[in-house]
């Protein structure tokens, strides 16, 4: 039982570890954290997940949504998390989004 304590420990401390290289690496500062987004859209052709930093601003998601999305890029789309628009100009954590949040791409159709 001892050594099923120590190992787990030892497994623990190298985790820790591996996570601060990764941090240093990828250059994390202590409030940055990756959070997972999933997009759809109302038409429901959209289904997108992406992992980004909590401080990663919005626009730059929505050039890689449209990059795997093309059809959207010549479009006037808004975007609803959790029933508020998105501002796209803001970092995520400023429009509230976190982890395993549901972002819907809205048309304006002004016809």
């Amino acid at each position: 039982m001892l050594f099923s304590n120590i190992s787990n420990k030892n497994y623990v401390i190298e985790l820790e570890n591996e996570i601060e290289l990764f941090r240093t690496y990828f250059k994390f500062s202590d409030n940055e954290k990756l959070i997972s987004i999933k997009f759809i859209s109302v038409n429901q052709d959209i289904d997108f997940t992406i992992v980004a930093k909590n401080t990663d601003v919005f626009s730059k998601i929505e050039k890689i949504l449209y990059d795997n999305y093309p059809k959207y890029i010549d479009s006037e789309n808004y975007f609803i998390v959790n029933g508020s628009k998105i501002n796209t100009h803001r970092t995520l954590e400023q429009n509230k989004i976190k982890n395993n949040d549901i972002v819907t791409l809205e048309i304006n159709n002004f016809d």
